[in-house]
């Protein structure tokens, strides 16, 4: 069986959907169907050239215009499979052609549903006027092509499932995505707490650094890519905040072996596979009680699900910071439940079902 991933990532950064993918086309020995790709950016994620990346010769446009081009790409294309995955609502389209699939989705297009409402709240005058116009029109037709020709959908995380159901009335397959957990080690903390993830308000890294301010004897360092909304917040961090940047993958192997605490406060996060890798490193997780954090985060054994307050992160960290050590043994524990082979197994199992049990032409 001849199988192609289809999306609309141009792989130029290196995020936890990335990593998926390629997880992905490894445990089902899949191509990776994408509009373009720089090779060289390929092979920062491809080091062995195992991966076969399959460009449609196509460059997409930035956003806005980048979800419609990748939508009408996707639908003419011509593609030779037996069996397709699609990963977002954009290589989505291709399902015209009636083909074999499975749609792993990562999660319903968030500013159309879930967070509709706060997605509106934070445009002004003649754009939020205009979203609001063009995020109900393409509600329509997003619930309208899934209604009609999606008829396999696995997701991420039970809370995505919940998603689906709220927003397509359609059932989904869990299947967890992987941490490799031979790739960490726990070394003895150097009595830092770590925040990894791109620094965004869905993040809500102010709060981790009020939730610092309040906390001048302990260090926070901050890992991933800043935008630029969030550069005064960058500014104004008391010195016990540090902001990283982006780091390569051994760089944060070692942050996370070194660190104390691991702390993670996203919004209703789809599922967070950071809260992992720190647990596969043996650190404790204090995560906001909310999204994916709670299937992944055992309150009390793993670290803290905390109310998404100062207050609340603050004591949470003392009381860890009493003894992280105690945390170790069952965060190990934790992380093999979502070890590499059991997504390779899961999701070698799921498409083989979806293909043998595929409707006829």
């Amino acid at each position: 069986m001849k199988i192609g991933i289809l999306t609309v990532s141009d792989f130029s950064v290196r995020g936890g959907a990335e990593r998926l993918i390629i997880d992905l086309s490894r445990a089902i020995d899949a191509d990776i169907v994408v509009p373009s790709f720089d090779g060289e950016i390929v092979r920062s994620f491809d080091k062995t050239g195992e991966l076969k990346f399959v460009s449609m010769g196509k460059r997409l446009p930035r956003e806005p215009m980048r979800q419609t081009a990748g939508m009408r790409l996707f639908k003419h294309a011509s593609l030779d499979y037996d069996f397709v995955i699609c990963i977002e609502d954009a290589s989505l389209r291709y399902l015209v052609h009636r083909t074999p699939h499975l749609y792993y989705m990562l999660t319903p297009r968030r500013a159309m549903y879930d967070m509709y409402y706060p997605f509106l709240a934070s445009q002004q005058g003649i754009k939020k006027i205009g979203y609001l116009g063009g995020l109900n029109l393409f509600k329509y037709f997003d619930r309208r092509f899934v209604r009609k020709y999606v008829e396999n959908i696995a997701c991420i995380s039970h809370t995505v499932r919940n998603r689906i159901y709220k927003t397509y009335l359609k059932d989904a397959e869990v299947i967890y995505p992987p941490v490799h957990v031979d790739n960490y080690c726990c070394k003895p903390s150097e009595g830092y707490w770590l925040s990894v993830g791109r620094v965004d308000k869905w993040k809500r890294i102010p709060l981790q650094v009020e939730a610092f301010r309040k906390m001048p004897d302990k260090t926070l360092l901050v890992a991933g890519h800043i935008y630029d909304e969030l550069r005064p917040i960058v500014e104004n961090a008391p010195e016990n905040v540090k902001f990283l940047g982006p780091c390569e993958e051994s760089r944060l192997t070692d942050l996370y072996a070194r660190c104390e605490g691991f702390l993670t406060t996203a919004i209703d996060e789809d599922f967070g596979i950071t809260p992992l890798e720190a647990m596969a490193s043996g650190k404790p997780v204090v995560a906001t009680k909310e999204g994916g954090y709670l299937e992944t985060v055992a309150d009390g054994y793993t670290g803290i699900l905390t109310s998404p307050d100062v207050a609340s992160i603050v004591a949470a960290i003392r009381e860890i910071s009493d003894d992280p050590m105690a945390y170790t043994d069952e965060c190990l524990n934790r992380a093999k439940k979502f070890d590499y082979p059991v997504f390779e197994y899961n999701m070698k199992r799921h498409v083989s079902h979806c293909f043998e049990h595929k409707s006829p032409p």
